[in-house]
């Protein structure tokens, strides 16, 4: 069966003949260390692309090519602003927030989005799609709006502006809403498979914001990107670390077709979800990235392997993956240990599979 009929099967609840394999893979060292290459980044389509055939995946994540960086004026030579005007740190290639460029409450009304259809922001998508259609999966990702919106600001006034400029913060995610469904629009036209939309909105200890002021002020914005999307056709998945149960319906309402992480170190169980919305979500991760990945053996990533098959495959609906990323503290040896694991035990029926 090939890679791309595996996952839509399993994202449409039916069981293909693997589990389907996948993890975010973007940091430059951990792409590195995987490939034994240097300059493998996700807008280096070859190299990107053979770290994923290499571990076997499924499904491989395309991102838009950024529209240019700005050197500011005074500052450390490592540090830049992007094209939304957000200050960044550059560590060993990859950016780290520093500040957004809006200061000023009354700046929410003001602030303008880049042009999400410059002539170069799918050049890296369309050569990975060319290099894998008809076999690997090809997820478009894409900003969510929540997450996007407090950046510009930092959290502290985004929370502020919640508050007293509630009309300004919503005339601002009107106009990242419309970004970033002209972005997966682009992404479409491509020739994707799904889109994935990433947007943390959860903590470890729970939702950064209340289920009230989601459900009201964030989620209309979300219903709409993924609304638009099913419309042409796309399955939607949403990547969104931290502690989101009490979030869960208003998500399974909206219409998304899977979540992803599942992140154990924030007390998301893959039991209870799969119990509670394993009939209408693909459940994605759950492997866990924080200390069994990083520092585990082989017998300790074994366990938690066979726990998500065991959990999680049975009818279709789960797509293996840690609860996070393939992060720099991940020793290659040990990512290929999971995949590995996954693929070998991984054939349905897999209640069958001994351990």
């Amino acid at each position: 069966m090939r890679p791309v009929d595996r996952v839509l099967l399993t994202i449409g609840h039916e069981e293909p003949d693997f589990v389907p394999l996948t993890d975010h893979i973007y940091m430059p060292r951990s792409l590195e260390g995987i490939l034994g290459a240097k300059g493998v980044r996700v807008n280096t389509p070859e190299k990107y692309v053979k770290v994923h055939r290499l571990l076997g995946l499924d499904l491989i994540s395309a991102f838009s090519d950024a529209g240019g960086t700005v050197k500011p004026e005074v500052t450390s030579a490592d540090e830049e602003f992007d094209e939304w005007g957000v200050r960044q740190r550059i560590r060993d290639g990859m950016p780290w927030y520093i500040e957004g460029p809006i200061k000023d409450i009354d700046d929410f009304g003001n602030y303008v989005t880049p042009d999400p259809f410059l002539p170069t922001r799918f050049e890296s998508a369309q050569a990975i799609i060319r290099l894998v259609k008809g076999d690997l999966a090809v997820a478009g990702i894409v900003d969510g709006p929540f997450t996007r919106c407090w950046l510009l600001s930092g959290f502290d006034l985004f929370i502020k502006a919640l508050y007293t400029r509630l009309e300004s913060v919503e005339s601002l995610l009107d106009r990242i809403t419309a970004y970033i469904v002209g972005l997966g629009k682009g992404l479409i036209e491509a020739g994707v498979d799904l889109i994935w939309i990433a947007d943390d909105l959860g903590m470890v200890n729970g939702p950064f914001l209340s289920p009230e002021m989601f459900r009201n002020v964030i989620f209309p914005h979300l219903d709409k990107i993924v609304g638009t999307f099913k419309k042409q056709g796309m399955k939607v998945l949403l990547h969104c670390d931290g502690q989101i149960m009490p979030l869960m319906d208003d998500l399974v309402k909206i219409g998304l077709d899977g979540v992803h992480p599942i992140e154990r170190k924030s007390g998301m169980n893959l039991i209870e979800m799969k119990r509670k919305y394993g009939d209408r979500l693909t459940l994605v991760g759950n492997v866990d990235a924080t200390e069994v990945l990083p520092h585990g053996r082989e017998k300790d990533i074994r366990v938690q392997v066979f726990e998500c098959l065991k959990t999680a495959a049975p009818g279709g609906g789960y797509i293996l993956a840690s609860d996070h990323s393939i992060h720099e503290g991940v020793p290659p040896g040990n990512v290929s240990i999971m995949f590995r694991l996954a693929r070998k035990h991984g054939r349905y029926p897999v209640r069958t599979f001994q351990s």
